[in-house]
């Protein structure tokens, strides 16, 4: 009996370090985190710097129902750069749906939290669609920043914890340290990756600026109440004349 208990605990104990490592190594962010979307934008980039829009337009067919599901929002914008043959606008919209990617695996990450595996591969996920995007991070905001978004992934995945197995091993969750990473990310993210039209429908109309003088010859609405207000000036100017002409007479 002993002899059997003790082979029970020896067999868990060295299962549980083998298991630990495996467990490590598979979140490397190689295949588990690898998102085909965000793969697939390589091939549409190499497609495109080859002219080669028949390959391009295939590529966007097999990602088509997940445009449908999850980036509506961007799916004008891909249809339009097909049409103008605009490759700059199609990269930037992909890039755009690859940030609504990673929004939307952290956000789900988040609802099942408690779920270590489940949470642990849309952690995954998100960072398999940074890696596609880093350079652009690298290019617009340098390594710094591209670095500190993988340190946030880094610790958002120390707050997941670890169950263990059979509980030895077990290290405790912590939801809070992971929304706040969570909010990090995609607030270091968002606006380096906006939907094209979206920023090019952007109001800048905010309270601040909606004075009549703020901003003057700036173009746009300010240079209309710039006209505006010297047309009052010039009338106020004319009427002031005319009645003191009037009052000579």
């Amino acid at each position: 009996m002993k002899k059997s208990l003790f082979f029970s605990l020896s067999l868990i104990f060295i299962l549980n370090y083998i298991f630990i490592p495996l467990q490590a190594s598979a979140y490397s962010y190689g295949d588990p985190g690898e998102e085909k979307i965000a793969e697939a934008y390589k091939e549409l980039e190499s497609s495109l710097a080859n002219d080669d829009w028949d390959n391009a337009k295939k590529i966007y067919k097999s990602y088509e129902k997940d445009f449908n599901l999850y980036f509506s929002k961007v799916r004008p914008d891909l249809e339009k750069a097909f049409e103008q043959n605009d490759k700059e606008l199609l990269l930037e919209s992909w890039r755009a749906a690859l940030m609504l990617n990673i929004e939307r695996r952290l956000h789900f990450a988040q609802e099942q939290f408690d779920d270590y595996g489940q949470a642990k591969l849309l952690l995954a996920k998100a960072r398999g669609t940074f890696n596609v995007l880093e350079p652009f991070v690298v290019e617009d905001e340098g390594q710094e920043e591209a670095e500190a978004i993988y340190a946030s992934f880094d610790t958002a995945l120390n707050a997941l914890g670890n169950p263990g197995l059979f509980g030895i091993g077990s290290k405790d969750n912590d939801p809070e340290a992971f929304d706040k990473e969570v909010e990090f990310i995609i607030n270091e993210l968002r606006p380096l990756f906006p939907i094209p039209s979206e920023k090019a429908d952007e109001s800048h109309l905010t309270e601040e600026n909606l004075g009549l003088f703020d901003g003057l010859g700036e173009g746009g609405s300010s240079s209309f109440w710039l006209y505006f207000s010297l047309a009052l000036i010039l009338i106020l100017i004319v009427l002031i004349a005319m009645n003191k002409r009037k009052n000579k007479q």
